[in-house]
């Protein structure tokens, strides 16, 4: 199902966001932080309401984008979203025609029906985005429904030059996950003109349409396509190494990674890129450069897939009491986790040798 662009009621556009440049808007008041605990959110195409229809894929690249991020920053209160696959059954099942305007009241209406849809994900969260043009000047807005009370929160707002777009998204990412009550640290400024290494537009296509790709080979080749096209793409550099590892080609991996670089990843992307390093490093028999990527995965986010990747790295290099302890907490964080108990068989066994890809 295509994703279609979604408009307010005449009664919601007053709320648009300014086309010329502004000082950005004071951030609501937050919802209590505790309440950020499990909800899943269901993120709609951004409305594309500038007169550039040329840029309708912005659409579906800015909810992809909101998405990761709050994803990251809401991985310690299990925040989840609705997939595309699981976002088309639930509009296709709501009875709501393909590209009709939405209303607040409609909006709410919708999340009634997705919300009793059998087998459905059950969103709590519904969120609405708008973007517009004017001028150079890129003006993105999101706003959040809870579907539960049925009450909208207020836009969240953010602006800047259309050259800075990654820098406006992360802007508006980080005031929309605050305005939910989650924990984010300090971004860069959305409003720099020419800020070094910012992503060009079309890279930002490529990279859209990778993970829009159901066929991994193909997202794998549009991936390295956007790195080809800006090289300091560290995101897609990590999500085409993400894919090689999962391939077994652990070289190659290693040299996206490369390419990647840490310092192309701000929080909250950094522990996945630190983690995946971690295990590369590992495969490619280099349990130094797996300490320091676990340690480092662990100084962002406490989770037990690094502290088994701690432990693993630990017992590649003789120290196997500090792998134990690795070990329990990762027991203490998640025993669920498949690989615990094969970790405690190495140790117990004294094997050296990693079964499994970690």
């Amino acid at each position: 199902m295509k994703p279609a662009s979604f408009a307010l009621a005449a009664a919601l556009a007053a709320a648009a966001p300014a086309p010329t440049p502004a000082p950005p808007p004071p951030v609501p008041a937050p919802v209590h932080a505790a309440a950020a605990a499990g909800r899943t959110y269901l993120i709609l195409p951004f409305e594309n309401i500038a007169e550039d229809r040329s840029l309708d894929w912005l659409s579906t690249g800015l909810s992809l984008s909101l998405g990761e991020y709050l994803v990251g920053w809401g991985s310690q209160a299990a925040v989840r979203l609705v997939d595309e696959d699981e976002r088309s059954v639930l509009l296709e099942g709501s009875g709501i025609p393909s590209g009709a305007t939405l209303t607040l009241a409609s909006a709410l209406e919708l999340g009634r029906r997705m919300r009793a849809h059998p087998g459905s994900a059950r969103p709590d969260r519904l969120v609405l985005g708008r973007f517009n043009l004017v001028e150079g000047t890129l003006s993105l807005s999101a706003r959040a429904i809870d579907l539960e009370a049925e009450k909208a929160r207020p836009w969240v707002t953010r602006q800047g030059p259309l050259q800075s777009l990654m820098r406006v998204q992360l802007a508006l990412a980080g005031d929309f996950a605050r305005d939910q009550g989650m924990q984010v640290g300090t971004l860069p400024d959305a409003t720099a003109k020419d800020p070094p290494g910012d992503l060009p537009l079309l890279a930002f296509q490529t990279y859209c349409k990778a993970m829009a790709e159901t066929d991994l080979k193909k997202r794998l080749q549009l991936l390295r396509k956007a790195v080809q096209q800006f090289p300091a793409y560290g995101r897609a550099a990590y999500q085409a190494a993400a894919l090689l590892a999962k391939e077994d080609r652990w070289d190659d991996a290693g040299a996206m990674l490369d390419k990647a670089g840490d310092a192309a990843f701000p929080y909250p992307f950094t522990p996945g890129y630190q983690l995946l390093a971690a295990a590369v490093a590992l495969r490619r028999g280099d349990p130094a450069t797996a300490l320091k990527a676990a340690s480092r995965a662990l100084s962002y986010a406490d989770s037990a897939r690094g502290h088994l990747l701690l432990g693993r790295a630990l017992l590649a290099s003789g120290q196997e009491e500090q792998a134990r302890s690795e070990l329990d907490r990762a027991r203490t964080l998640d025993p669920s986790e498949p690989e615990i108990d094969e970790l405690r068989r190495e140790l117990d066994g004294g094997h050296r040798t990693l079964r499994r890809s970690p």
